[in-house]
C-alpha cells in the first residue's frame, strides 16, 4: 500500500456542511490578499523560478517575527519542516510526544528510523508533558518532536521546561524540534528561541488562514541554519508565495489583523468552552484556535453523522495516536459561525448525553 494512502488528516466536510475541521486565523484569510495575489500574477511570476536564496522572504519573515534572517530557512510550510528535519539532523529515532500532529507513522519507517511514542499525561487539568517519560524514550542520536501548543489538545507547554529539555537531550547528541505552527494566535505565549539542542518550527499559512498559500520555516541557530539551508530544495516556494508574503508580511494592516484574530480565538475559546461543557462534553482548556472535546458516549463515526445531518463538520480524532473515537476537535471561528456549532452540538446531543455529563 503507498504511503500516502496511509495518511489521516480528518477528511474533506461534504461541500453543504461548515468546516470547523481545520484551524486556523478565525477572521480568515485578509481582505487585501486577493489584491496581493492580483499584483503578483500581473507581474507573471508564476513563469519564473523565484530566487532560489529567498532573501526577500527571509528578510520579510524575519521583520514580522522579530527575528535574526540569519536563522532562517524555508520551507513549504512547517509540515515539509517535519518530515525533513530528523534526515538532516542525522537521526537514529524519532520520539514524537503524542497526540501530535505529523505522519511520524509513515516517515520514521520510510526514512529507516526507530519509532517512539511518549503519550502525554491526562489530569483535571489537562495535558501535561513528563520530562522524564520523553528522556527516557530518547537515545542518543535521537529527534525528539512536539507542538507547541499541542495540536491536538491545545497544551502550551512552559518555555523553561521545553529548554532544559532541550539541554538535557543536546548533552546526548540529541535534538528538540518545536512546532509552533499556530503560535501568533495563541494569546499571551512567548515564542521560543531556538538554542543549543532547540530548532523551533513555524507556520504562516495558519496565522493568515491561507493552506493553499504554503509557507513555513525553520529557526535555529545561524551555523545549523546555514547547513539545514544548503540541505533544502533550491525552490522550497514557488514564484507566487515568493512575491506576495513579503508584502503580506510588511502591510501596515497584517500585525492588527493578526492581534485581532488571537484576541477573537481567546473570547470565542473560553465560550464555545462554557456552553460545550454545559452540554456535558469534556473540554480541554486550549491556548490555540481550537478545542480538543471528549465524547465517549457518542463516539464517531456516529458524532460525526449527527453533526453532518445539522450542517457542521468537525475532525474526528481517532486518528491522533493516545486518543480515539471519543474525541472531536474543533476549530475557534466567527462569533456568528460558533453559534452554528453549538446549535449543532445541542441537536446531535439530543438523547445522547450521560447523566451528569461527561
Amino acid at each position: 500500500m503507498p504511503a500516502a494512502s496511509l495518511r489521516i488528516h480528518g477528511g474533506s466536510p461534504p461541500p453543504c456542511c461548515h468546516d470547523f475541521s481545520a484551524p486556523a486565523n478565525p477572521l480568515g484569510p485578509p481582505a487585501w490578499l486577493g489584491e496581493l495575489l492580483e499584483e503578483c500574477m500581473a507581474r507573471r511570476v508564476h513563469l519564473r523560478y523565484p530566487s532560489p536564496g529567498l532573501e526577500e522572504l527571509r528578510e520579510a519573515i524575519a521583520w514580522f517575527h522579530r527575528a535574526d534572517p540569519r536563522m532562517i530557512v524555508v520551507v513549504n510550510g512547517a509540515a515539509e519542516a517535519l518530515a525533513v528535519l530528523p534526515l538532516l539532523l542525522h537521526a537514529e529515532r524519532l520520539v514524537v510526544v503524542e497526540p501530535g500532529f505529523g505522519d511520524h507513522g509513515v516517515q520514521a519507517p520510510a526514512m529507516g528510523l526507530g519509532l517512539a511514542r511518549v503519550v502525554m499525561e491526562r489530569g483535571g487539568e489537562g495535558f501535561t508533558i513528563d520530562e522524564a517519560r520523553v528522556l527516557e524514550a530518547a537515545e542518543e542520536g535521537s529527534v525528539v518532536v512536539l507542538s507547541r501548543p499541542s495540536n491536538p489538545t491545545g497544551y502550551l507547554a512552559p518555555a523553561d521546561l521545553l529548554a532544559d529539555l532541550a539541554r538535557r537531550l543536546a548533552e546526548r547528541g540529541s535534538w528538540l524540534v518545536v512546532d509552533e505552527a499556530f503560535i501568533d494566535l495563541s494569546p499571551g505565549a512567548e515564542p521560543l528561541e531556538p538554542g543549543p539542542g532547540l530548532v523551533v518550527v513555524r507556520s504562516l499559512t495558519k496565522t493568515f488562514a491561507s493552506p493553499g498559500l504554503r509557507l513555513g520555516y525553520i529557526y535555529a541557530e545561524e551555523w545549523l541554519a546555514r547547513k539545514l539551508d544548503g540541505a533544502r530544495q533550491p525552490w522550497p516556494v514557488g514564484g507566487l508565495e515568493a512575491c506576495v508574503y513579503p508584502r503580506l508580511l510588511h502591510d501596515p494592516r497584517s500585525r492588527d489583523y493578526v492581534a485581532r484574530g488571537r484576541e477573537l480565538a481567546a473570547l470565542e475559546s473560553r465560550r464555545l468552552a462554557r456552553r460545550l461543557a454545559e452540554m456535558g462534553l469534556r473540554v480541554y482548556p486550549s491556548r490555540a484556535p481550537f478545542l480538543l472535546l471528549g465524547h465517549p458516549w457518542l463516539p464517531h463515526p456516529a458524532m460525526q453523522e449527527a453533526l453532518t445531518a445539522q450542517g457542521v463538520y468537525v475532525r474526528d480524532a481517532s486518528s491522533f495516536h493516545g486518543l480515539g473515537p471519543g474525541y472531536s476537535r474543533v476549530s475557534i471561528r466567527t462569533p456568528g459561525e460558533n453559534d452554528v456549532l453549538l446549535r449543532a452540538f445541542e441537536r446531535a446531543l439530543e438523547g445522547a448525553r450521560p447523566p451528569g455529563g461527561c
